[in-house]
């Protein structure tokens, strides 16, 4: 009876190869018949590009059960296969995209209320933040997506890698095919990397608000990742630790890596800063400015995905549109498209992504575009395949043509590169066919011998079919141009041929080629010819080969007046100058001032200039030390203001340093060398400043001031009890000035039980320690320990005299010194208490009557301070006022006849004093760093104007090179406008929304949620508003 009910070995040999490639998986049940569609395909004479640089010609690609079982250079195929002729056609690997938001729920996009929120709604172990989703593995939602799949799939895309792109840390991607199939068939990788950006996206949380804020919430929730997992299921201070599913998420992210979405290049340098200090491994999602800063984009040493969302071109048709248009735009117009070659000429790896385009088909369109600008077809090639392959956790199965791979795969007809068309796209041996295979191409050149003269047909298939007939000397235009899969018809009018009038032609492909003409002649007659077949005039091989040109200059940074790199550091010599030297020595007359290495070296009389120094005649010129700001706005990026909670001490300026701001080189032309970066007066406790140097063209790092000791930002008054935010915002606590003070001293509290936990943990045995979990790392609460400390230093915004004592009596309470009131404006009212307690002020010179809190301004505050004993600077609190300080300075002469040596001290070593690096700047003496101004005038003088800037012995503003500057940037920004005219209507293809905006104009008070305006915009933005 067994053998009754057993097949033959030939029956179950051919029920298995019908039968397994229709297996979709293994769990779900068959209802109805089953599919027993063969799936061993041999495709033959082919060209076969296995990966980049390696190509097959005349070859078989042989595939079955969804994977690819051999590429050979013969055309056998196995005995049973159906047979694929792919004569003429390039089959390529198919395309990976590692960056999208495919087959998993999109963040929904709403209005945010009108009251506040401050704090997540804690639900199934979620961040305390509702912008960290870092507990979420997306396979688990992922379904597939055929309407969502289909702009992949038409540009030649078989898989991606998937993640809901929203909030700052937002899950764990998965690498799925493109194939529509159950979900449980398509998941390549069901846990990839973690995804991520700055952007909040969705969250209706207050926090962050701001650049600076997201990134101290990376760094926070990075820290608390690697304290969670280590005090999981111990005993915390306030009980068991909690269960956090995004912070056990990110446990092993040192392993796994993040995929990081960035606005610019700064943001990718912030970023890489941040996540090296926690050794993950990165991948960011670029901007298209990478070459703006392309020396330490490789120096980030990680990999980039690029989106090809190249901009459209400025609007320059309008008379005045000189006047209108930004350089910075244009050149990143013209620039743009070299970006991915120029990443590859840095040797620094590239994926491609459609992410970001508005139109789907604008992809090869740009690609082809960056391919002419410079970036080779097999860099294009593994920016498709093998890069994403690795970034998306899939190159053992996709990104190649090789045995055992998923039989994922592009069918070409012509250069893909070039002007190629994708005829089908195959994923897991399913072809989805996007034109007939055996549709001809009949664009290109033919050419044939005809009654004894030479005669070439042109033709043009896009947009429509077209061409014309050249019969010797004579063009004759083709009409009645129709083309079907395999044929071609049209009619010309030959009054050359014989016999003459109108001629009926048809074309059909006859040989590798070759192509036969049928013509009818008006007669009836008809004839056959051979016409041999090119693709493409000469005209179009020789336009593709061009080079690009570029009109546009490049430049650090890349805007207007932007320089070639930092300049040289000079030995100098000035001679007969009149010195401000702001010590005890007053001011000098007809002095020499030598500079050597960055230096002061000597001041004095008949100085010797050493062999190579610059020797500059100071005759009728005034030296004065580089003017310092006490409290600057200028250079900041996505926000000034962490205002969304009363204390945000954990916030850095440094991090959103911007030395893109114009406003630097316009400081420099006011003589100002240095200025400390203060957050706004949105809390009373706001974020930590930066001392940087004016060093126009240096990036960020290089700006800033090392040896300058830590600061803060505190603020009194109006602006942070939130008096003047409008009605809805009366949540969040303080709301009165008493609310102030006491928010202060329970933050200091806080602090040092803090730091006291952090002692008593240190004294516990091992075996306690394994019982008991530490104090978790608090960088808010880290900050104020070191102000406790006297490590880092108060700058607080302040105005009236009560609030001015309340501060001072918080301070002595918890033993520390407030360094500098800031605004100060009544503080000649409390300059003797200020003069005991230690702290100095920084004033305006005559800013009254401009809010309440102020009416009590008086223009002499800074004479009455400085006569009662307490170190008083001017500052600007304006990028506007930043580049006048000498003559707000010369105010207090005017005002209440201040000697002219001791104003100008108020805008030079004053504030170095304030700022603690008064060692180093500030004067002009022997050792300190050169940075110094030479005017044309009196210095206190309106009418004075500063010539020349140094900065450590290097000159970064010359007055005559900036006169050569303005000519040469109206010259280039006319080139520019020129080369969009003469592109016509294709100049403004592309997006529109890929521009950085302007650096704003930050103020104390300016309270702005930068991410909002994301949101609810999209996602291509790029800059702040205020």
């Amino acid at each position: 009876m067994k053998t009754k009910h057993q097949l033959s070995a030939l029956a179950l040999a051919l029920t298995t190869a019908f039968t397994s490639a229709a297996i979709a998986d293994q769990t779900s049940r068959t209802n109805g018949m089953r599919d027993n569609t063969p799936g061993l395909i041999a495709i033959q004479n082919a060209t076969i590009v296995t990966e980049p640089g390696k190509q097959l010609t005349n070859a078989t690609l042989v595939i079955d059960d969804g994977k690819v079982i051999s590429v050979q250079q013969n055309n056998r195929a196995p005995e049973g296969a159906r047979i694929i002729d792919a004569t003429g056609y390039t089959v390529y690997p198919g395309f990976i995209d590692a960056y999208a938001n495919y087959g998993v729920p999109a963040a929904k996009k709403s209005e945010r209320p009108d009251s506040p929120i401050y704090n997540n709604e804690r639900e199934g172990g979620n961040a305390a933040n509702d912008a960290i989703h870092a507990g979420k593995n997306w396979y688990s939602a992922f379904k597939t997506d055929p309407g969502g799949a289909k702009n992949f799939i038409d540009a030649g895309f078989t898989s991606v890698q998937s993640a809901r792109l929203d909030g700052i840390f937002q899950g764990r991607g998965v690498t799925v095919s493109l194939a529509d199939k159950i979900a449980n068939d398509v998941i390549y990788n069901a846990e990839t990397r973690h995804f991520g950006s700055f952007d909040k996206g969705s969250s209706q949380q207050q926090y962050p608000s701001s650049l600076m804020g997201s990134i101290a919430l990376v760094r926070q929730t990075l820290s608390d990742a690697n304290w969670y997992e280590q005090a999981y299921g111990k005993q915390a201070d306030n009980g068991p630790v909690e269960f956090n599913a995004a912070l056990k998420s990110l446990a092993n992210v040192e392993s796994t890596g993040i995929i990081f979405k960035v606005e610019d290049d700064k943001s990718l340098l912030r970023a890489d800063a941040v996540f090296d200090q926690f050794n993950v491994p990165t991948v960011y999602v670029g901007s298209g400015y990478e070459y703006a800063r392309l020396n330490d984009v490789k120096e980030a040493g990680s990999r980039v995905i690029l989106p090809l969302n190249f901009p459209a071109a400025p609007d320059v048709s309008g008379v005045d549109a000189h006047l209108d248009v930004d350089l910075a735009k244009l050149r990143h117009w013209e620039r743009a498209p070299a970006n991915p070659a120029m990443l590859a000429s840095a040797d620094v790896d590239f994926a491609l992504t459609m992410h970001g385009l508005d139109k789907a088909d604008e992809f090869w369109a740009n690609l082809r575009k960056a391919v002419k600008h410079g970036l080779s077809k097999d860099e294009a090639l593994a920016a498709l395949t093998t890069i994403p392959a690795e970034i998306a956790g899939v190159s053992d199965k996709a990104g190649k043509l090789a045995s055992g791979y998923m039989a994922d795969f592009v069918m070409v007809k012509g250069d893909l590169f070039d002007d190629g068309v994708i005829q089908s796209v195959w994923m897991q041996g399913d072809e989805v066919e996007l034109l007939p295979r055996h549709e001809v191409d009949f664009a290109g050149q033919y050419s044939l011998d005809w009654q004894g003269t030479a005669v070439t047909l042109d033709i043009t298939a896009k947009p429509t079919a077209s061409g014309e007939l050249s019969w010797g000397e004579d063009t004759i235009k083709l009409r009645h141009v129709n083309a079907s899969d395999d044929a071609m018809a049209f009619v010309a009018d030959l009054p050359q041929a014989t016999p003459a009038g109108t001629w009926r032609f048809k074309l059909v492909p006859s040989a590798q080629n070759e192509f036969t003409l049928t013509a009818k002649a008006p007669d009836g007659s008809a004839q056959d010819m051979i016409a041999s077949y090119s693709a493409g005039s000469a005209d179009e091989v020789q336009e593709s080969d061009q080079q690009v040109a570029y009109v546009g200059d490049l430049t650090f940074p890349n805007v207007a007046y932007g320089v070639d790199g930092l300049p040289e550091r000079q030995d100098v010599l000035i001679r007969n100058v009149t010195v401000w030297t702001a010590t005890d020595e007053g001011i000098l007359e007809d002095t020499d001032v030598l500079v050597r290495n960055g230096e002061f070296a000597d001041i004095g009389d008949d100085l010797s200039a050493p062999r190579g120094a610059t020797v500059i005649d100071g005759s009728g010129m005034h030296l004065t030390p580089g003017i310092i700001d006490e409290h600057s706005h200028i250079a900041i990026d996505r926000g000034v203001n962490e205002g969304s909670e009363a204390i945000t001490s954990e916030v850095r300026i440094g991090d959103v340093v911007n030395p893109d701001d114009i406003h630097i080189y316009r400081s420099l032309a006011g003589g100002t060398t240095m200025a400390q970066l203060l957050h706004g007066s949105a809390n009373p406790i706001g974020g930590q400043a930066q001392v940087i140097k004016l060093r126009w063209g240096a990036n960020a790092d290089l700006m800033k001031f090392d040896a300058a000791p830590a600061s803060i930002k505190f603020a009194l008054g109006e602006n942070v009890k939130q008096s003047n935010w409008g009605d809805d915002m009366t949540i969040r606590y303080p709301q009165t000035r008493m609310g102030v003070e006491t928010i202060m001293r329970d933050g200091f509290q806080a602090a040092l039980e803090y730091q006291q936990q952090k002692r008593a943990y240190d004294r516990l045995s091992r075996s306690e320690k394994q019982r008991t979990a530490p104090p978790r790392p608090d960088y808010r609460l880290d900050t104020l320990i070191e102000i406790l400390n006297s490590d880092r230093f108060v700058h607080a915004h302040s105005y009236v005299a009560s609030e001015i004592l309340m501060l001072m009596e918080v301070a002595e309470d918890f033993g520390f010194t407030l360094d500098t009131f800031t605004h100060i404006l009544e503080g000649y009212k409390v300059a003797d208490e200020m003069a005991e307690h230690g702290a100095s002020g920084s004033t305006f010179a005559d800013w009254w009557a401009y809010k309440f809190e102020v009416y009590d301004a008086i223009p002499h505050n800074a004479c009455l301070m400085h006569d009662r004993g307490v170190l008083t600077s001017i500052n600007s609190d304006s990028n506007d006022l930043q580049r006048r300080l000498n003559t707000e300075a010369a105010k207090s002469v005017r005002y209440c006849g201040m000697e002219p040596h001791e104003a100008m001290k108020m805008v030079t070593i004053n504030p170095a004093k304030q700022l603690k690096v008064d060692q180093y700047v500030g004067s002009v003496e022997e050792g300190k760093h050169a940075d110094f101004v030479l005017w044309n005038n009196y210095p206190l003088s309106a009418y004075a104007q500063a010539q020349q800037t140094w900065i450590n012995g290097r000159k970064f503003f010359d007055r005559e090179l900036d006169q050569q500057r303005q000519q040469r940037v109206q010259a280039e920004k006319n080139a520019l406008i020129q080369k969009v005219l003469a592109e016509g209507d294709k100049a403004y293809i592309g997006a529109e929304d890929v521009y950085k905006e302007e650096q704003p104009t930050w103020h104390c008070d300016t309270d702005h949620d930068v991410w909002l305006d994301h949101f609810l915009a999209g996602t291509h933005s790029h800059g702040g508003k205020h």
